[in-house]
């Protein structure tokens, strides 16, 4: 099993989802790019609801957990729920044959 961990979390937002509120995204996603461990992060959103996910890859999962312990935080501050948050060891070989995006 590699030292990498994925975090996938699905949420719902208790607001509209307006063009204001996707604009505002954007400055979040520059924010998350720079936080320690991220290796990468998929936004997803199901259309015509206010449902919404994440999956995330990390270096470790220190880096997860200290990331994660923030991030729920400031997501419960601004109104959005999370319906489910579930932490994932990886399986690299059969991964890699179905040329998932891992970092070395």
């Amino acid at each position: 099993m590699s030292t990498q961990k994925i975090w996938d979390l699905h949420m719902t937002y208790d607001g509209p989802v307006t063009e204001e509120f996707l604009e505002g995204t954007k400055e979040l996603a520059r924010s998350i790019a720079g936080e320690p461990g991220i290796l990468w992060k998929i936004w997803t959103i199901e259309e015509g609801t206010s449902r919404f996910g994440s999956t995330y890859l990390f270096r470790s999962r220190e880096d997860l957990d200290t990331y994660r312990e923030m991030h729920l935080k400031r997501l419960a501050s601004i109104g959005i729920t999370v319906a489910s948050d579930h932490i994932f060891d990886i399986m690299e070989e059969v991964s890699a044959i179905t040329r998932a995006p891992l970092s070395a």
